[in-house]
């Protein structure tokens, strides 16, 4: 009897080390995720400005300067290029950090049961292990992460006064039939993105985990 007790005190000790390093895992991945995703995103824009007034010269800013409904201060310049650079490290950095984040805290304690081991060993800790995907997890925080900027940014257009005028904004009701550049359409269509995002995150998930269980069977 002193011996199974010993046991659990045991496992019950190496469980809360396991979560303390997976939560901590958690954030620092969340942090470095929005640092990578910030910083390329950061440089896509940035080059992309370079590019577009290289290109189209005088005529650039029909493009790219679209950007301004949702890049303050953003125009088809050497300025403009640094500013669009801070604002999509923001936007993308954001973005990314909460989503993994997200994902993390939504995951929760289940983390064992998607972690596929690949050699067998008596130390939980020392396993070498492949997380697989959780598809309604993922599903719930990048879809709420994607619903959560689509209605931010059309309220932001709404809050602006710049709505009617959103003609490329209100192009996405082709694909998200019932939006619209208004609080009540930018509702719709969050709802409508979210349950789109997350079915994707459901087929990505259960696709990815077939192949990493085949590779390592």
């Amino acid at each position: 009897m002193g011996n199974y007790q010993n046991m659990q005190a045991v496992n019950h000790s190496e469980n809360g080390v396991n979560l303390k390093l997976l939560h901590a895992a958690i954030r620092f991945n969340s942090m470095i995720l929005g640092l990578t995703g910030g910083s390329l995103a950061a440089i896509i824009i940035y080059f992309a400005t370079h590019a577009s007034m290289a290109r189209w010269g005088e005529d650039s800013g029909n493009y790219l300067g679209l950007l301004a409904v949702f890049f303050p201060g953003y125009s088809v310049s050497p300025t403009g290029a640094w500013l669009g650079a801070l604002w999509a490290f923001v936007y993308v950095g954001t973005f990314s950090a909460l989503s993994y984040r997200l994902y993390g805290r939504v995951l929760g304690t289940r983390i064992s049961e998607i972690l596929l081991s690949t050699t067998p060993t008596e130390n939980p800790v020392l396993r070498p292990s492949i997380m697989r995907l959780h598809g309604m997890s993922l599903g719930l925080a990048i879809g709420a992460m994607a619903a959560l900027g689509l209605f931010c940014s059309t309220a932001w257009l709404v809050i602006r006064g710049t709505a009617a005028e959103s003609v490329h904004a209100a192009l996405l009701a082709n694909y998200i039939p019932g939006y619209s550049v208004s609080i009540l359409g930018g509702l719709i269509g969050a709802i409508e993105l979210f349950a789109l995002v997350f079915l994707g995150c459901l087929l990505l998930a259960a696709v990815y985990n077939k192949v990493v269980a085949r590779r390592h069977t």
